[in-house]
């Protein structure tokens, strides 16, 4: 069946969620651009190429020259800020620039727009990490054998009202929820900052809460939790993860899993209206 998919190319970020999707998409066709300056290392086993993040020209060359069809953006990407990357672009780079100029201080899904136009001009599909590999979906109901308390469970739905609340001010997809109220907002540094702000001790009563933002752009940076993320949580003493179902990714199921149980932590995914 994957045979009669069209090639995806995967263009990388940092983290494991590239890597998770070659896994996962069981034997389709792919190539991964890794992008210098953010990917971790790839192993042998993956086809790859490392190209910088200015040379998005080199990019869609090296994309086209393999035959993907499909474009999935997955992994963590950093905004330029003159010390991790070095502007020297191409022309696809000069014209991304240009599309882009003035938008550095709007939200990311601005930008997200401006590079996904930059793809489909050129004939390319972008589609969601979840629809190149289904299998990394949040499913309804828990993953942990850790359950939460039934007066939290009775809390999903407002939690994920206060996250979609917040991703409406487009400055994030997370929130923490502390007996019904919003104890902390993610903002551009992201959800381990997020957490790191929170005072330190117990919340017994709170959850981390990760939705879909109602006006993003659905293909590109779905609401995402790994390994990392459960050990934050615990770190900030929450009581448990709580993402939109079948909206949002989980990198590497099984690790979550086994390192939510290890720290007492509790794991879900429930729906609710966009």
């Amino acid at each position: 069946m994957t045979q009669s998919l069209p090639k995806l190319g995967i263009v990388a970020g940092s983290g494991a969620l590239p890597r998770e999707i070659v896994r996962a998409s069981a034997g389709r066709p792919y190539y991964v651009i890794a992008i210098d300056e953010f990917a971790d290392p790839m192993p042998a086993t993956i086809t790859h190429k490392r190209v910088a993040i200015s040379k998005i020209g080199a990019v869609i060359a090296e994309l086209k020259r393999q035959g993907c069809a499909d474009i999935a953006f997955a992994g963590k990407f950093e905004r330029p800020d003159g010390r991790n990357i070095k502007i020297r672009p191409d022309l696809g780079g000069l014209e991304f620039m240009a599309r882009i100029f003035g938008q550095f201080g709007r939200s990311d899904d601005a930008l997200h727009r401006a590079i996904a136009k930059m793809f489909t001009v050129r004939g390319f599909r972008i589609v969601s990490p979840l629809e190149a590999a289904p299998a990394l979906a949040a499913r309804q109901g828990c993953l942990t054998k850790t359950e939460p308390p039934a007066v939290l469970k009775a809390t999903f739905t407002r939690a994920l009202e206060l996250a979609k609340e917040h991703g409406a001010t487009r400055r994030g997809q997370a929130v923490v929820v502390e007996n019904g109220a919003v104890i902390a907002s993610e903002m551009r540094a992201g959800t381990d900052a997020m957490l790191r702000s929170l005072n330190e001790g117990k919340h017994p009563n709170a959850i981390l809460v990760k939705a879909m933002t109602p006006t993003q752009l659905p293909t590109i940076d779905p609401p995402a939790i790994g390994e990392s993320t459960v050990v934050n949580a615990a770190r900030a003493g929450l009581a448990g993860i709580l993402v939109e179902a079948n909206r949002s990714v989980i990198v590497d199921e099984a690790a979550v899993r086994a390192k939510a149980d290890e720290l007492g932590l509790f794991v879900c995914a429930a729906s609710v209206s966009p």
